[in-house]
């Protein structure tokens, strides 16, 4: 019975240095709290995250660690109170020392049978995902555009006389795109990786009536699916951990261009609300009630066929064809 004893023992402490061995080792910050909200374990990138030493906050309870936070406003409470999961939730917080933390969290209860015994919180530092910090970051800190003259906007886009080309094709494609500038329709450009597509898009603008108004230009593939509609549509104070009153891009492209870079990767609930904005030209922020009317002219652009899209669902028949 004691070698048996032993051999458990044994084993319980090898899962033990191999857990501490993996969750170490992986981008992710974890946190681990009780049944009562205090803190039981906490990984180094966790730390890392949130400019915390291990030390400083197991043994503390939530609000103790993270002092902005109430129950109203914890997820990682709420998960813990209610049993259920939250994914990928924005929040933008001040530690225990008063440094302010931007994450991505995902909060899983623990439960034995139907006990909930504690929590997890699984963190993402926006500021190591490269591109998701760039979008957020132009989001979050976008200057004002600059005025000069008359109330214009001083802008530096390429236009078609940046083309140099010999090609027959390209030259009448041009000459076409040209005279569509013009009007005030919405467009769709088609192109492989590499072939220039926002150089198109930012000389369509520049010889349109819109030229002194702002360009904004957003990758839908470079953002996390949940941030998309707050960054696309704004945000009011209270719509998810932190959000502030903050203009989305078709309030900061108001009387502009904005351009929607890789449109097939916008999720398709996402295209049926930018349908509706196209179509009736008011947006609402996340969270908000009141509708805001705006005047954009959105240039979408995609990297595979308009069709295959359809086919495969990527992109909303209604949406291409309005």
């Amino acid at each position: 019975m004691k070698i048996i004893a032993e051999v458990i023992e044994l084993d319980i402490a090898y899962k033990d240095v191999l857990f501490d061995i993996i969750v170490n080792n992986i981008n992710l910050g974890i946190a681990i709290v009780d049944k009562d909200g205090f803190f039981i374990y906490y990984n180094n990138v966790m730390g890392e995250i949130e400019g915390l030493d291990e030390q400083e906050v197991l043994g503390k309870h939530i609000f103790e660690a993270y002092p902005s936070f109430d129950k109203k406003n914890s997820t990682l409470y709420h998960c813990l109170n209610i049993g259920t999961p939250i994914y990928n939730d924005l929040q933008n917080y001040i530690n225990g020392k008063g440094r302010k933390i931007f994450s991505i969290v995902t909060n899983i209860p623990i439960k034995i049978g139907d006990k909930i015994v504690g929590a997890i919180e699984i963190a993402k530092d926006v500021d190591k995902d490269e591109k998701t910090y760039k979008s957020v970051d132009n989001w979050l800190n976008k200057p004002k555009m600059k005025k000069v003259n008359n109330d214009k906007i001083k802008t530096n886009y390429y236009n078609f006389d940046d083309f140099v080309t010999c090609d027959k094709n390209i030259i009448k494609l041009i000459e076409k795109v040209k005279k569509m500038a013009r009007y005030e329709s919405n467009v769709l450009i088609y192109g492989e990786t590499g072939t220039g597509k926002e150089i198109f898009a930012q000389s369509i603008h520049n010889i349109s009536s819109r030229r002194d108004k702002p360009f904004i230009a957003q990758n839908c593939a470079a953002i996390p699916e949940n941030l998309l509609e707050s960054i696309l549509f704004g945000t009011e104070k209270g719509s998810f951990t932190g959000a502030t009153d903050k203009e989305g891009l078709f309030e900061q492209a108001d009387g502009g261009t904005l351009l929607l870079d890789e449109l097939n990767s916008l999720p398709i609930y996402l295209q049926a609300k930018l349908l509706r904005v196209l179509q009736e030209k008011y947006i609402r922020r996340v969270g908000g009630t009141a509708e805001k009317r705006i005047n954009v002219r959105v240039i979408a652009t995609v990297n595979e066929e308009p069709s295959k899209l359809i086919e495969l669902g990527k992109l909303r028949q209604d949406l291409f064809l309005g």
